[in-house]
């Protein structure tokens, strides 16, 4: 009976987990709120994102309607004033794409989950 519980106290010393380092489990708690911490900064962050787009569409659309008007008053050759009105809309066109598909891709990572919030 001896040698059985001998044998079976040895096996149960083998199963014996040991941490691979002292403080494993307060760097895991750690990482855990700093990722928890980081998914609040990321939700303020699209929220600020989305606010600032919102306000940057609005007041570039003001600033382009001034440009068009003082464009149309602007005593300049009339070929010049049509180049000049369409490089204003193209540019602002094309910042617009540029900070919609940005904004896209904010969201596409969210429901994706490669970063989640």
């Amino acid at each position: 009976m001896d040698k059985q519980q001998e044998k079976f106290r040895r096996v149960m010393q083998m199963s014996k987990i040991e941490m691979p380092f002292d403080d494993f489990e307060q760097r895991v708690m750690g990482s855990i709120l700093a990722l928890e911490k980081d998914k609040k900064k990321a939700l303020l962050n699209k929220k600020y994102a989305i606010t600032f787009f919102l306000l940057g569409t609005i007041c570039g659309m003001m600033l382009n309607n001034y440009l068009m008007a003082k464009i149309q008053v602007a005593d300049i050759a009339p070929d010049l004033k049509n180049y000049s009105t369409i490089g204003c809309q193209l540019s602002f066109a094309l910042l617009i794409c540029f900070f919609c598909l940005q904004l896209w891709q904010l969201i596409y990572m969210q429901q994706k989950k490669h970063f989640p919030l």
